[in-house]
Formats: structure tokens, sequence, C-alpha cells
């Protein structure tokens, strides 16, 4: 069924747009919104809330080279359809989504083995390849457009694709019920890592140096990690991925334990081969996650699953260019994120 609306919802106009212009420098330009009907399979969005993270502070630093400049962030949307394009029948005007930014191709060796995280031709929405989410109203796939559980509140909405990252990082470790789970940071990923096991029955352990951030965990339902009494982990899930993190923990571990790094840096690890050889240690890296069904199953999670518990205040458009700017401060909350309902 044709659901597509001539009505007006900015595409005709200009719209709002949070870009890096320099190194540590991002401003919000007026740009012309998207022109005519959204192209063949593509809906308009009418952007809700856009979730900000570590990529989008080192692309915005000049720590990681954005793709060109100027360059559009958000990689972390939610929002609103305003219209849709010509094939698109699953999706209707004023349906609530979830946008997943990493587009696959479907057709490569991973897609077809269902490893779309490895896609050798993956665009990446305000990462790599494709202009981001930070803007009034955005184009997006339909196919890589989820629904979102009705009633919840955009706070918790807006956490769906880091969500995503934490639980598919989880499902790859193969959980088998009552391990001694350790979770390696307390930043937005291990505390959405944490809110998983939680929900799956795990009381785990967090170990984190921020005291701040130790306490939102606990609140969740963690316990926080002594190298000297707490239990030697079955499993790991390094949500910090700095040197400090696994080296400090890896002679401490069981025998046979498993570890799934999840979060990036580019310093290496300083793990001791010889720990890792003679506890027998199994360490894998976890990179995104898989479409559809990662997102799709970690959207579902949102319905129950109390992520505004991490968030700071939101954020009006204005004020992104002061969060992400040479001169940033801390703010509340664990993880920052633009309020654009404005």
């Amino acid at each position: 069924m044709d659901t597509s609306s001539n009505g007006s919802n900015g595409s005709n106009g200009s719209i709002r747009s949070a870009e890096i212009t320099a190194v540590g420098r991002v401003e919000v330009l007026t740009r012309p919104g998207p022109q005519g009907r959204p192209a063949a399979g593509h809906v308009r969005v009418r952007m809700l809330a856009v979730g900000i993270c570590g990529t989008d502070l080192s692309l915005a630093s000049g720590s990681r080279t954005p793709p060109e400049l100027p360059w559009r962030l958000g990689h972390e949307g939610v929002g609103e359809i305003t219209e849709v394009g010509p094939g698109v029948e699953e999706w209707m005007i004023g349906d609530r989504v979830a946008l997943e930014p990493n587009i696959t191709c479907g057709q490569c060796e991973y897609c077809r083995r269902g490893v779309t995280s490895a896609c050798a031709s993956r665009l990446s929405a305000g990462v790599l390849t494709q202009p981001g989410f930070l803007a009034e109203v955005v184009d997006h796939p339909s196919g890589f457009c989820h629904r979102l559980p009705a009633g919840i509140p955009v706070e918790r909405a807006v956490c769906a694709e880091p969500l995503t990252v934490a639980a598919a990082a989880i499902r790859r470790t193969g959980l088998q019920g009552g391990e001694d789970v350790l979770v390696i940071g307390a930043g937005a990923q291990g505390l959405l890592a944490t809110l998983v096991l939680v929900d799956r029955g795990y009381r785990p352990w967090v170990r984190e140096p921020d005291e701040a951030r130790l306490r939102v965990a606990i609140e969740l339902g963690a316990q926080a990690f002594d190298l000297g009494t707490s239990p030697a982990p079955q499993v790991v899930i390094d949500a910090a991925g700095v040197p400090e993190g696994l080296a400090a923990v890896v002679d401490r571990l069981a025998p046979f334990a498993k570890v799934t790094i999840v979060g990036e840096d580019q310093d290496h690890l300083g793990a001791s081969s010889f720990d890792i050889v003679q506890r027998q240690l199994s360490i894998r890296g976890s990179f995104i996650y898989e479409h559809p069904e990662d997102m799709a199953t970690a959207v579902a999670m949102l319905e129950k699953l109390p992520t505004e518990a991490i968030v700071g205040p939101g954020l009006a458009l204005d004020e992104v260019s002061e969060l992400l700017g040479a001169h940033s401060g801390r703010r509340p909350g664990v993880k920052q994120w633009v309020d654009l309902r404005g």
C-alpha cells in the first residue's frame, strides 16, 4: 500500500544540522532539507533524538579523521516517519523508529553468511560514508528502520543503537547461565551491558575507577569488583578497551574464562600472553552487530530495560557545539543526547 504524503514536513524547506567544520569545531548550520519524495525503498524521518558517543567526540576532536569537512555527526538516532518513498509498504506516516546506521549490502560473502558486521560494502551513517542523523530531517533506507515499542520515553529510545552493540557482545560471548561475569568499565557500553546481564538473571561484577559511574552500575544491579576478594570471573565483557582494563585483571581470571572486548582504543591492551596461555583464555572482539536480528532484538528489549537511567538531560541542538567542541565540559549523566523535538 502506498502511504506517501504530499503534506508539509520540512522536506522542501531548510533544516538545521550539526556538523564538524574544523578540528575541534562543531557548528549548527542551516541546510536545504531533503527534496521531493524519498527515493524508492526509503523513508523520510523527522528526528526526535540523537545520542552522542565516544566516536562523535573523537571525530570532532580530530583524534579520528572524518571522511570530509564539513561532516554531519550522529549515528544513534530515533525519529518519526513523515513520508515514504515508492515501494515502501511496511511503514506508515507517524510510525516511530530507531535508525540502524550500518547499512549492509546483503550480497557479499559475509552478508550471505549472516555476519553483516563484516560486510565488504557497509555504509556507515555519521562515521564513515554517509552524513549522520544530527539534523532535523533525514532520509533513510526503510529496511534499516526498527519500530519502537509503543509508549516508551524518548530518553529510553535514544539508547537503541548502543544497546544493540552491548547486547550483541553478550550474545556472541555465549553465556551458559550462572557464571561470574565481570564488566570492565561503567561508561555507556558497560552500563548497557550491565542492564542486559541483570535482565538475564546475572548480578555482574563491575570494575570502574570513577566512583559516580560505579554507583550507577550498582544501582542498576551490579556489584563492585575487588581484585583481592571478588571471585575469579569466568566471563569478561571489556567495555573499556584500555591497557589498564583487561591487563589489571587477566591474572585473576578463572581457567578457560571467556573475554569479549567491545571497547576500542588505539593502545595495546597490555595483557600478558603468559597469563592468557596459562589460563587458556578465549578472547574475541565484538564489532557492532548483525543486521537485522541484533537491532530488532535490542529495540524490543527497550520495552522493559530502563536505559533512561544512564542518560543526562536532553540537550538542544544549539548546545551541540559546546558539548562536542574543544572546550567541552562534563555534564550530568553518563550518556549524552540531543533532544530534537522542539
